[in-house]
């Protein structure tokens, strides 16, 4: 039984999106170690080439976070967030292209930063079960998940403004973001990252957590953590993605600390890693089988 074990790539690739297209997986990440938006190639979602740079904003050069790439109508969209020059706060910009690995071709800011102290950031579209579009993503201060409905032609968003979580509970620190929505069994499963993404090990609290609705602008119920810090061996797990193979399998992608050094910028000599573990449902609740740091079974891609 072909086996994996975290990190799958060991190396600084925060915020990690996966795109599974034509038969190959494709992940992006923030900019890092001189790259732009970061991308790599995988035939199975654990040997991982790194291509390079797949895009660099013509509007920005500063904060080039957490980009997401779907598959739309026959052409790729990035959605990200970069900071504008101009306002000093994060905006959401989204751009195109038609190759995975780039280039991509911006297309136009979708929404800005002007009416939060610090911006918005971490954006992912979600199609509604009648194909509808929404852009939803992190207000940073004050911080809220908030949701518009997107244009047909994903390149522009309705004024209105859903808040669909708040930080309420003690371990987000007062943050929440990195928002992935599923629909399955008539529920809206909400997933979230809270806490501080680095810090010290005593005080390491970024996780993953998840909330439910019958409606997709909610209300929404919190649920439990689902990933957090194993002291010793992983720290700040968190900015999932889940990828759905057609073997039926889920997987959850994310980002975490190892044990060198402390979990921060300056200590750990790695960074925030990639890092993979098996999404499963138990009684219509997600459970992650992580986070591992032994030998796992490898996933089944077909």
């Amino acid at each position: 039984m072909a086996t994996y074990t975290n990190p799958v790539y060991a190396r600084d690739f925060p915020d990690p999106h996966v795109l599974s297209y034509k038969g190959k997986f494709y992940a992006y990440a923030t900019h890092s170690s001189g790259y732009d938006f970061q991308v790599m190639e995988s035939p199975d979602l654990v040997h991982w080439t790194h291509k390079g740079s797949a895009f660099r904003p013509p509007w920005s050069r500063e904060h080039l976070w957490a980009p997401e790439v779907i598959q739309y109508r026959g052409t790729l969209y990035m959605t990200y967030s970069a900071r504008n020059p101009q306002t000093g706060k994060h905006d959401i910009g989204i751009a195109t292209s038609t190759n995975p690995l780039g280039p991509f071709t911006h297309r136009a800011v979708l929404v800005r930063g002007d009416d939060n102290r610090t911006g918005v950031i971490d954006a992912t579209i979600f199609f509604d079960r009648d194909g509808t579009p929404y852009l939803i993503y992190s207000e940073e201060d004050p911080r809220a998940i908030v949701m518009r409905r997107m244009t047909p032609d994903l390149l522009g968003v309705s004024e209105q403004k859903t808040v669909l979580l708040r930080p309420d509970r003690d371990w987000e620190k007062g943050i929440v973001e990195a928002p992935t929505m599923l629909y399955r069994n008539r529920t809206y499963y909400l997933f979230y990252s809270g806490g501080w993404f680095q810090s010290y090990k005593r005080d390491a609290c970024y996780a993953v957590a998840y909330a439910t609705a019958s409606s997709l602008k909610g209300p929404y119920t919190k649920a439990e953590r689902i990933l957090q810090t194993v002291p010793g061996k992983v720290y700040s797990p968190g900015h999932q993605c889940i990828v759905s193979l057609p073997s039926g399998e889920m997987w959850m992608l994310y980002h975490a600390w190892d044990d060198q050094n402390e979990p921060l910028y300056g200590s750990n000599p790695l960074g925030r890693t990639l890092r993979l573990d098996r999404l499963l449902w138990k009684n219509g609740k997600p459970v992650v089988d992580g986070p591992s740091t032994e030998p796992k079974p490898a996933p089944r891609i077909r």
